[in-house]
């Protein structure tokens, strides 16, 4: 295949990133949570039956306050703000650095000296998530395309579909006194929040054998995210018990939901890979892996992370046979920062699997995927204390809930991968595969169907 092919194909590649991208979330898909408890839009109430009272307050903005003829008195929303702020970070890494996939060639060539060709040196197809140390061989292209499926439903054990996240916004301490006077500060806030985050990426691949021993490869993700965010809300009425009308929403109630919902398309973050085969053996191979993420996607809807991620890697694998296993190493580095992402964290990353070929025309392939994201956002519970008195009773009480809150640590990810390539015509290869989350830990979705096309010329 001419050189020039893998140069125009990569540039179609390539010019698909300044496709049009479309939101309809003002502010971008990111900040969408943060609109629950911004600043200029605070939780508000209006004063019930119990006669105590404020001044006359504004309406709230979309979906997230609820207009009013009380005071502001719920305003004091920092802490909401900020763990959703680190939440919405925590989503937003996970969600720009999702693996796209292997650019590995499935049919590999090696060259013979003594006859002057090219031969076939593998018996299986490849990897679908992870890479095998060989070479497509010199002048040898192959184009794929990828799809998977995501509907995101658990983050660190939680299930966010099922309003698992609660926090509690605390009355406003109207005097400045650190006192609860009047009685009625002591009511809080539950807001349980939910969510529903829907990813359905389409990955084009390409991959040219520069040389004998050295490939270099591109994937372009392009991606359409949903997210569909809830917080029921319920006044928690520890002070006012006996008088629960003093604390009510617009409509009367002591409950109320509100909703957040937008959408976003575009070409994410753009994958150049090259590889290079050091070491090749009857019975093992060694490559080194070099990747370069581009910062193409919009990283204020999600589609992007808003920094350059580079990635080195060493591929070892067994013999080329109806059997090869094959594991890897590799370390992620990130140069810049995001909207919504801020400095992504270092990142561990490995892989151990296998291709088994029990016919000629079909591979089955297996892989354990793990990543360890150093220093980021985790979710965990705590125990948060709140004080209260009624009217009727001077004496300060105390309550203890669990409230949702974030902290720095290190966090594995593991994905299983399994999945089978069949030929069927000429070097045209159907994928079908599932990946599935491994264990409770960040972002997951119990279990995402891909499905792809391969062809090697």
């Amino acid at each position: 295949m001419p050189r020039h092919t893998l140069g125009i194909s990569v540039l179609i590649l390539l010019g698909a990133a300044t496709a049009a991208r479309a939101s309809d979330t003002p502010g971008g898909l990111g900040g969408l949570l943060l609109r629950f408890f911004s600043p200029d839009i605070p939780m508000v109430l209006r004063a019930g039956g119990g006669g105590v009272g404020g001044g006359a307050g504004g309406g709230g903005g979309r979906g997230g306050g609820p207009a009013a003829n009380h005071a502001a008195h719920f305003s004091s929303q920092e802490n909401a703000q900020r763990i959703l702020t680190e939440f919405d970070r925590a989503i937003a890494t996970q969600v720009a650095t999702f693996p796209v996939g292997s650019s590995s060639a499935a049919f590999t060539y090696s060259y013979d000296s003594s006859l002057g060709v090219y031969n076939r040196n593998t018996q299986s197809f490849g990897p679908l998530f992870t890479e095998r140390p060989l070479t497509a061989g010199k002048g040898r292209f192959s184009l794929g395309m990828n799809y998977l499926d995501a509907t995101y439903d658990r983050f660190e054990g939680k299930d966010l579909r099922g309003g698992d996240l609660t926090l509690y916004l605390v009355h406003e301490d109207a005097a400045g006194d650190g006192r609860l006077e009047p009685f009625f500060e002591g009511d809080i806030i539950k807001a349980d929040l939910s969510l529903d985050l829907h990813n359905q990426t389409t990955v084009l691949f390409a991959n040219y054998g520069l040389a004998s021993k050295l490939d270099v490869g591109v994937a372009l993700p392009y991606l359409r995210l949903t997210m569909d965010a809830r917080i029921a809300a319920s006044i928690d009425h520890l002070a006012t018990a006996s008088e629960p009308n003093v604390h009510v929403f617009e409509d009367g109630s002591s409950e109320k939901t509100f909703i957040e919902s937008g959408h976003a398309s575009g070409v994410g973050d753009v994958l150049v890979r090259t590889k290079y085969n050091f070491l090749s053996r009857s019975h093992v191979s060694l490559a080194a892996l070099f990747d370069l993420r581009l910062p193409t996607g919009n990283d204020k809807d999600l589609l992007g992370s808003g920094a350059t991620r580079t990635k080195l890697a060493l591929v070892a694998g067994g013999s080329p046979g109806r059997f090869s296993p094959r594991v890897s190493l590799g370390y992620t580095a990130s140069f810049g920062s995001g909207t919504y992402t801020g400095t992504l964290p270092k990142e561990l990353g490995w892989s151990v699997g296998f291709d088994a070929a029990p016919r000629r025309r079909l591979t089955l392939t297996a892989d354990l995927i793990g990543r360890t994201l150093f220093d980021t956002q985790r979710l965990v519970d705590r125990d948060r204390e709140f004080a209260f008195r009624t009217q009727r009773s001077p004496a300060t009480m105390t309550t203890t809930l669990a409230e949702t809150v974030t902290e720095t640590g290190n966090l594995t990810v593991l994905l299983g991968s399994a999945g089978a390539k069949i030929n069927v015509a000429r070097r045209l290869l159907v994928v079908a595969n599932l990946l599935f989350a491994v264990g409770d830990h960040g972002l997951q979705d119990k279990v995402t169907p891909v499905f792809g096309l391969d062809y090697s010329f």
